[in-house]
């Protein structure tokens, strides 16, 4: 017979009895559940992106990188324009044929917006006499782009209907299929072509989980009716296109120009570098707080509709954001050279240090981006519109004209990497007050 310490036997009991309550907790509370399960196909993808980077990014250069994250950029913001974020409305109506004809509305806009794309791109290459790798690259952006548009549009059609499993199965297959393609083309030596075709790939792979249910949805038969309905209910979710749209142009516009001007004004290798050091930084909001924003919406925008306070849910989703984020952020911050270059390899050494200098606009940014679906249901885009405007043009003006001033030699590269971040330092604090100060004045029915 195994003796115990009465100690020991305790402890394992107290972690016994902690998660039984976890497990009730997450049974009986409807907002944990769907978290967990979509923080679990999130988890997996991460995991997944983060074993195989060390191998990925000795398989690329951070030139390489840098080709490939202009095509990324570039795809981000035409989708974004392709759908005029009507997407952000599909889990608002109270009714599902309602949120089903701006589900198909938003998909006629997304195909028309596309063949223009296609033709202003087959005549721009006509007229610059362009070869067969940029019809190429051309035809794969045009995919990009669409699959893009149409998997935006299936995840929140899936917040609304609450297929959280369905979010995170596609999720995970989105990140196998990047990653292990990378892995392979990346042996062949393809290149910064490659790493476009595997995003082409994930990106096709991802949104196919959504197909299925366009496709069987029968809410809707083809009459005038329908048309009226499309009319209406485009005109009472106009704030989408006419404040969100904006808001979300100026951010990925930014992303873009700032790849530009870093390319234009130093190398593809620092933009690649800088690149490579923003997504790894924000790991922890694709890991922790896209799945949080996710299921936080779908929480508020029902709250909203029954008139109940946000606030209580506000203040518990700023203390898990903080939680998370301490530890990892402040490791970055005093580390992150030694870890990028352990991580990722030699080459990667200014990806490191950058982590160090950015880590405390990162974690802000952490913080407040879940927390960003307020206004679309506060119907307040245009205010933060504004408050992300200048928060873009504060971020490209840096970029664009500090460089002129400061360096005289390469240590001076990095003082404006400095200056840029402890902008969006104060910018996003700003952006958290303005969200608190939202929901501090919310309405209730009594």
């Amino acid at each position: 017979m195994i003796f115990i310490p009465k100690s020991i036997h305790s402890i394992f009991l107290s972690l016994s009895t902690m998660l039984n309550r976890i497990k009730k907790k997450l049974a009986n509370n409807d907002f944990l559940k769907s978290l967990a399960v979509l923080m679990t196909g999130t988890l997996i993808a991460q995991i997944i992106g983060y074993l195989l980077a060390p191998i990925i990014t000795r398989l690329y250069t951070p030139a390489e990188m840098g080709e490939f994250g202009i095509f990324q950029r570039v795809t981000v913001l035409l989708a974004t324009i392709a759908t005029v974020r009507y997407e952000y409305a599909l889990p608002l109506p109270k009714k599902d044929n309602h949120a089903f004809v701006l589900f198909r509305f938003a998909l006629k806009i997304s195909l028309i917006t596309i063949s223009l794309c296609l033709v202003a791109g087959i005549a721009f290459a006509l007229m610059k006499g362009k070869g067969v790798d940029f019809y190429l690259i051309l035809l794969l952006l045009i995919i990009s782009v669409f699959s893009l548009a149409f998997f935006n549009l299936g995840t929140n059609w899936s917040i609304r209907k609450k297929y959280f499993k369905k979010i995170s199965l596609s999720k995970m297959s989105n990140s196998i299929t990047l990653n292990s393609s990378r892995v392979v083309f990346g042996f062949l030596g393809w290149g910064s072509f490659g790493l476009i075709l595997s995003f082409v790939l994930s990106l096709i792979v991802g949104a196919s989980f959504f197909i299925y249910d366009f496709i069987t949805l029968k809410f809707i038969s083809k009459s005038a009716l329908n048309k009226l309905k499309t009319r209406i209910l485009s005109r009472e979710y106009k704030n989408f296109p006419l404040a969100s749209l904006p808001h979300s142009l100026s951010d990925h516009a930014r992303d873009l120009f700032i790849g530009i001007i870093l390319i234009e004004l130093f190398s593809e290798s620092v933009f690649g570098s800088f690149d490579h050091t923003y997504k790894m930084l924000r790991i922890p909001a694709m890991l922790i707080g896209a799945s949080l924003s996710q299921v936080f919406f779908n929480h508020i925008s029902g709250k909203f509709n029954d008139g109940t306070s946000i606030m209580p849910m506000f203040k518990k989703i700023i203390g898990y954001l903080v939680l998370f984020s301490l530890i990892p952020f402040s490791v970055v911050y005093f580390f992150g050279t030694e870890l990028f270059t352990f991580v990722f390899g030699n080459q990667w050494v200014i990806s490191g240090k950058l982590s160090e200098i950015m880590a405390p606009w990162l974690l802000l940014n952490f913080i407040v981006t879940p927390l960003s679906t307020i206004p679309l249901v506060f119907n307040k885009q245009k205010s933060f519109f504004l408050i992300s405007l200048l928060t873009s043009v504060l971020q490209v003006g840096g970029f664009l004209i500090l460089p002129y001033l400061l360096i005289k030699n390469d240590a001076q590269l990095f003082m404006v990497f400095e200056l840029v971040t402890w902008s969006q330092v104060l910018m996003n604090i700003l952006i958290l007050y303005y969200l608190y100060h939202i929901v501090k004045h919310q309405k209730l029915k009594s």
